[in-house]
């Protein structure tokens, strides 16, 4: 009798325990979602969005709204493609650990020999340049810890002047390893995956990444039969507080060659949930495994040591990005491919949640703890404007179930 008692508790336990487990991890109905994104978006000037949600239990939110082009009256979906700029380093850094899972190159061997025109680019300090001491190592350029920065963000780099230098890049500002700038060190991720794997960027991503999940609308030169789908994009202007006004160069004229792995590539919501839930399963989906589950694991760690991030908000063009200097870069750290929030959010996502996004207000999380994964795509500058910041937060409380 004890032990059919002790076995109904087990199963009652187990039961409780399952469905606990189901209730975190399912979504509100996309009935519901749609009817409170609508709400919140009475108030907002955004042209166009799309918002994404996947859980591991392969159930999937899709808000859009808006047109794709703004100018007609076709809507936009979670088909249309978008420029995902910055979020191209993340497919970036994915080939890189794919070199390294094989064991072509190490993630702390000097790449000097591989990129030396790389290596031989100085480091801007007060103004002057010097020649590093320090090699750079891929470890390195996937946590943004080489000294490569941008013009945009970092003021010495805004006003220092390249031309007739001679090296294809600013240069760096400080040793590798010995401090945090977000710049262009996932570009030359991209020629190191390059230089080793012997293909470029769209060819590799195309045999290794994009075409074994089927992401089919995810290029740098977008094949003619799918230039349609590309929507519009537009900026607030110079100071970053106008509304919004459309750019011209929808659809690129010519294709490029140069393959950008910090920011050139096209996606759509939809190929881009693929990668996420790839990513949210740890590497395989549907039978397909981009990475091993340990290298998941291992880029998710925080990886900068004594290093901070406070150098990540310290210059912004308004232009192009807002004032995220009120953002609580103590409480997060970064791994090798993205951002990592050390402590839960209010709004929802856990503590090891990582992210990232891209300059036209393309966003993306993944949330290992409660299994969900979630993004949002527009298409104007600056980067982090409230009106995407806000709806990206509503919607996550709203798949979380903050807010009903």
């Amino acid at each position: 009798m004890k032990i059919k008692s002790l076995l109904i508790y087990g199963i009652l336990f187990f039961t409780a325990l399952t469905n606990a487990q189901q209730k975190a991890e399912s979504f509100p109905s996309q009935k519901s979602v749609t009817a409170l994104m609508d709400a919140t978006m009475k108030n907002s000037d955004l042209p166009a969005v799309v918002a994404v949600a996947v859980n591991r239990k392969n159930q999937e939110i899709v808000y859009s709204h808006g047109n794709a082009v703004w100018t007609q009256s076709t809507k936009v979906t979670d088909q249309n493609i978008f420029r995902v700029l910055s979020m191209t380093k993340l497919v970036t850094s994915i080939a890189a650990m794919q070199l390294v899972e094989k064991g072509l190159i190490g993630l702390d061997d000097s790449l000097t020999l591989i990129l030396p025109e790389m290596a031989k680019i100085p480091i801007l300090s007060e103004g002057k340049l010097r020649a590093a001491k320090k090699p750079i190592t891929l470890r390195n350029l996937l946590t943004h810890t080489s000294g490569f920065g941008y013009n945009v963000t970092d003021k010495e780099l805004a006003v220092f002047d390249t031309i007739g230098l001679g090296y294809k890049d600013r240069p760096r500002r400080f040793e590798s390893g010995t401090d945090f700038l977000y710049g262009t060190s996932t570009y030359w991720t991209g020629k190191v995956v390059e230089k080793v794997s012997g293909m470029n960027l769209e060819t590799y991503f195309r045999k290794n990444i994009t075409g074994p999940l089927d992401m089919e609308r995810s290029w740098f030169n977008v094949p003619d039969s799918l230039k349609q789908y590309i929507v519009s994009w537009g900026t607030r202007g110079i100071d970053g507080q106008q509304p919004i006004t459309e750019l011209p160069g929808r659809i690129p004229v010519k294709d490029v060659t140069d393959f950008r792995g910090d920011a050139g590539l096209f996606s759509s919501p939809h190929d881009f949930s693929i990668l996420m839930k790839c990513l949210l399963n740890y590497g395989t989906l549907n039978g397909i495994q981009i990475l091993k589950k340990e290298t998941v694991i291992e880029m998710s760690k925080s990886q900068l040591g004594p290093i901070t991030m406070k150098n990540a908000g310290t210059y912004f063009d308004p232009a192009v990005c807002c004032d995220f200097r009120g953002l609580n870069y103590p409480d997060s750290n970064f791994g090798l491919a993205w951002m990592i929030d050390t402590k839960d959010s209010p709004n929802g996502p856990k503590a090891g949640t990582v992210s990232w996004g891209g300059a036209l207000n393309t966003i993306f999380y993944i949330d290992f703890k409660s299994g969900i994964a979630a993004s949002i795509y527009t298409q104007y500058l600056p980067y982090l404007d409230p009106q995407t910041t806000n709806l990206f937060t509503k919607f996550s409380r709203i798949i979380y179930k903050v807010d009903r």
